[in-house]
């Protein structure tokens, strides 16, 4: 009580000299503080568990984004199929020829993996890929999308700005959403 009423007398008679700073950093830095502390407390509550639950596996879908067929797809598929035998290649159409060109390539490569095309007239890539994941929450009962992404990783630093800008998007996207795991599968490129 003392030190509150010598914090008072000192913010009102120092006010316009500085005191003013003191008078709004101290109870401010509180506030930040006590939100800090109400936050892990929250956190704490949503994590914690009775020993008596049981691990159960869920039905899992591996879900693998296709732009095109080269080696860093391979990579990606060789990945995807350690994770789970429920793997959907899916690509997002924004051109019927390039589309066309891409279903003949991947039905002449057989590598045992349906590839699901979905149509975006707006050019769009997230939208129809989460409505796809949606669906596949909704209608097959998938509890966990697991979504593997291949990424390029160049040699320079500087080309990394050239490669990944959509991969870096939809990580960003799918990161938030609940039941959905993301994975990123690196190729290292040689140039």
């Amino acid at each position: 009580m003392v030190t509150f009423l010598v914090f008072v007398v000192e913010a009102v008679t120092k006010f316009a000299l500085g005191a003013w700073i003191v008078a709004i950093l101290i109870p401010g830095t509180v506030v930040v503080f006590l939100s800090i502390r109400k936050h892990y407390d929250a956190v704490a509550r949503d994590l914690h568990m009775d020993l008596d639950v049981k691990v159960r596996p869920v039905k899992h879908v591996v879900v693998v984004p296709i732009a095109g067929i080269h080696r860093a797809v391979a990579s990606t598929l060789a990945y995807a199929r350690s994770l789970s035998d429920d793997i959907r290649a899916v690509h997002v159409s924004v051109s019927l020829e390039e589309t066309e060109r891409l279903k003949a390539k991947w039905e002449k490569w057989d590598v045992g993996v349906p590839l699901t095309v979905l149509p975006s007239p707006y050019r769009s890539l997230t939208a129809p890929l989460l409505g796809y994941i949606d669906s596949l929450q909704k209608k097959e009962k998938a509890r966990i999308v697991t979504v593997v992404i291949g990424e390029f990783l160049p040699k320079r630093w500087w080309q990394f700005l050239l490669h990944n800008q959509s991969a870096l998007w939809l990580r960003t996207i799918l990161h938030f959403r609940p039941n959905t795991v993301v994975v990123s599968v690196p190729y290292h490129l040689k140039h």
